[in-house]
């Protein structure tokens, strides 16, 4: 009993946020909680006008739009479209739908540790040490990322038929070396913040640079890393041109639903694309589920004493 009215007096955390702040705070706080919950209704409303209208026989999709009525929900549930574009996307590239899905995980996953790998690596380098040739060489790293792609698409296609990778899933590997790119300069500002302090409490202890690195640095910057992960997961899970262009043999689930998206459209059966669309992005929201959390982190836990 003493737990239960402990709990029925202790106020809650949104009252509690209102009960110290002055009218005029309680007002702004209001409004801006409306225009985020206005902003999340408009992102959530895409997905669930995809998913009513992907359940839609052909005719009756084609009858409700021509009619104004883009939310309507389905006179029949048609949820034959999931299976059937599943058939659809084997036909048009002719792989199997789980190696599809298995394609599209190692060619998710394989750059991306090696990009993290790397990258990590080359950007704590770059931070924390003077030698000849630094600055040359973040000078090149800052020019290749101002080159539009179209620019170097020819000499690049080249470069992976020199060197040997094409159309082979050494492809993944070689092309993810983390010497550069967005990445990079996230790596690079956040290692070149953080206090020598640290590299020379564990150089006292008697540890070396790999010690100070894998150690000290790296967990440190966890939460950067997972964020920066997951982003990337999402961008290659939904990369299409890849496949296409470097893999042709190793079709992903994005480059089997690009191939069959204009046929669908164009015989009016977009309610078999929307249900592809939605099929796909089932990793990527469980991937943001499980680490929501993680993204959203911004504390930073020092770890130097006296």
């Amino acid at each position: 009993m003493k737990e239960r009215s402990e709990k029925l007096q202790k106020p809650r955390f949104g009252r509690e946020i209102l009960q110290k702040r002055t009218k005029g705070e309680r007002a702004v706080y209001v409004v801006v909680f409306i225009l985020c919950l206005i902003y999340m209704i408009s992102m959530i409303y895409p997905f669930l006008w995809m998913f009513v209208n992907s359940l839609k026989p052909f005719v009756d999709y084609t009858l409700d739009m021509s009619a104004g009525r883009a939310f309507a929900f389905p006179k029949t549930w048609r949820f034959e479209n999931y299976s059937e574009v599943f058939s659809m996307i084997q036909t048009a590239d002719g792989t199997n739908f789980f190696s599809m899905i298995f394609n599209s995980v190692w060619q998710s996953l394989v750059p991306i540790f090696v990009g993290t790998l790397t990258g990590t690596w080359f950007a704590y380098v770059m931070s924390r040490f003077r030698f000849w040739g630094r600055n040359i060489l973040y000078g090149v790293i800052i020019f290749t990322m101002t080159v539009p792609v179209v620019g170097n698409s020819g000499a690049y296609f080249k470069l992976i038929s020199d060197l040997g990778v094409y159309n082979s899933p050494l492809f993944s590997a070689v092309t993810a070396v983390g010497f550069g790119g967005m990445g990079f300069m996230v790596y690079y500002g956040f290692f070149k913040n953080v206090p020598q302090s640290y590299a020379e409490a564990v150089y006292i202890d008697g540890g070396g640079e790999f010690t100070v690195f894998f150690r000290i640095i790296l967990p440190q910057a966890k939460p950067m890393i997972i964020a920066l992960v997951i982003n990337s997961f999402i961008g290659y899970w939904n990369d299409y041109m890849t496949p296409l262009l470097y893999l042709p043999s190793y079709s992903t689930i994005a480059s089997g639903m690009y191939l069959v998206k204009n046929s669908l459209i164009r015989t009016g059966k977009n309610p078999l694309y929307y249900a592809g669309l939605l099929t796909t992005m089932i990793p990527v929201v469980a991937v943001f589920f499980c680490f929501s959390d993680t993204i959203m982190e911004s504390m930073t836990i020092g770890g130097l004493k006296g």
